[in-house]
């Protein structure tokens, strides 16, 4: 979903046969969910379970392809029916129709914004929300427009992080 894809737009297909997803690969992409949900606006107590899930995941001897193939996803601590549906979606896809019903709510590019160290999801649903800040670009605007130390939750760390990260790119 986003982790592995620098560029935040929404992957292509991807053949899981030829490129097993790692237990790993997938918990960070259930965290990716769990941030753009929660940027998008979703409730914070329910993107949460994404987090617990991709824990437990990541713990998993087993393999989560294997797991998927003999469909027993929901077999996991926290995963029903629905959230299964998801996974198996971002493993055989890479991209979940959670996310695809909530990028009418934000676009892919406001993950971009919490790949700056030390800005959250909260963060960048603030900014987005509230400043309409959905990409690198704009969040570097909203700086040269000196709009940054204005905004709570925005300190001199922070801003020195988010310019460092914007350089760097």
């Amino acid at each position: 979903m986003f982790e592995s894809d620098r560029e935040c737009n929404t992957p292509a297909l991807r053949d899981s046969t030829v490129n097993p997803m790692t237990n790993s690969e997938l918990a960070d992409k259930l965290r990716d969910l769990r941030d753009f949900l929660i940027i998008a606006g979703y409730e914070e107590s329910h993107a949460t379970r994404y987090t617990q899930i991709a824990r437990y995941i990541e713990k998993l001897p087993e393999s989560i392809e294997d797991i998927n193939r003999e469909r027993r996803l929901a077999e996991i601590p926290g995963v029903g029916k629905l959230v299964a549906q998801y996974i198996r979606e971002i493993i055989e896809d890479g991209v979940s129709s959670k996310q695809k019903e909530w990028e009418s709510q934000a676009p892919i590019t406001v993950m971009e914004l919490v790949r700056i160290p030390g800005l959250g999801a909260k963060t960048a649903r603030k900014l987005f929300q509230e400043y309409d800040i959905d990409s690198l670009n704009k969040l570097q605007q909203a700086d040269e427009a000196r709009i940054l130390p204005e905004i709570q939750g925005v300190g001199p760390k922070l801003i020195q992080a988010i310019r460092e990260h914007i350089a760097a790119a």
